[in-house]
């Protein structure tokens, strides 16, 4: 019978952020350390040197496997935002995982 599992982690400072369209960033977090069987639930945050006070988004998470998740942001006011934004300052996702398969 399987168990459940929690486990924890964090994406490297200013790394793999990707454009979604002109104003708003995404990245893909891998969870595969974690070896979730089921379908987890995420729990984020963003961390970084500054500015993450004013972004949206950095709760929500998409595409949720027992591998990866992905979280989008953009600036609260929506104006343009890119990878470069996110790599000024080490931004960076938290998250914990909870798996009951």
């Amino acid at each position: 019978m399987p168990t459940a599992r929690i486990a924890s982690g964090s994406t490297q400072p200013g790394q793999g952020w990707q454009a979604y369209g002109a104003n708003g960033i995404f990245i893909d977090v891998d969870t595969t350390s974690a070896r979730f069987t089921g379908r987890p639930v995420y729990v984020t945050s963003i961390s970084g040197t500054g500015a993450q006070w004013s972004l949206v988004g950095p709760s929500a998470v998409y595409e949720i496997t027992a591998t990866k998740f992905r979280v989008y942001v953009q600036w609260r006011d929506a104006t343009p935002i890119s990878p470069a934004t996110a790599q000024q300052y080490g931004w960076f996702i938290q998250w914990i995982g909870y798996d009951n398969p």
